[in-house]
């Protein structure tokens, strides 16, 4: 009698536990997906930086100058790295379908 009502105990623990972590996983996925999101239209934002500022500077006298150059050049990396990082981490999820969700 004892032996049960200590199992139900600890049964009825566990699945409480388990409520609330599958509760948090729900709210980190909801977190992911907007990271994620936010991290995908500041590539395309930085991205059309650069190339709008490519289109102001069409003879190259910008980008060659010490100050200005230095600051093409940083818009440059930063839009390196950010593609970089989107092939490497974000883009990877279209093993578990991810894509096809975004794409409906």
């Amino acid at each position: 009698m004892i032996t049960t009502v200590i199992l139900s105990i600890m049964l009825s623990i566990t699945g409480w536990l388990a409520y609330v972590q599958v509760r948090k996983v729900i709210k980190l996925t909801a977190y992911l997906e907007l990271y994620t999101r936010m991290m995908l239209v500041t590539a395309v934002k930085v991205d059309r930086a650069h190339k709008r500022m490519k289109e102001v500077d069409r003879l190259g006298s910008f980008e060659a100058d010490d100050e200005t150059g230095m600051i093409f050049n940083e818009v440059k990396e930063a839009t390196t790295e950010l593609n970089e990082f989107i092939k490497r981490y974000i883009n990877n999820d279209d093993e578990d379908g991810s894509k096809e969700k975004e794409k409906k």
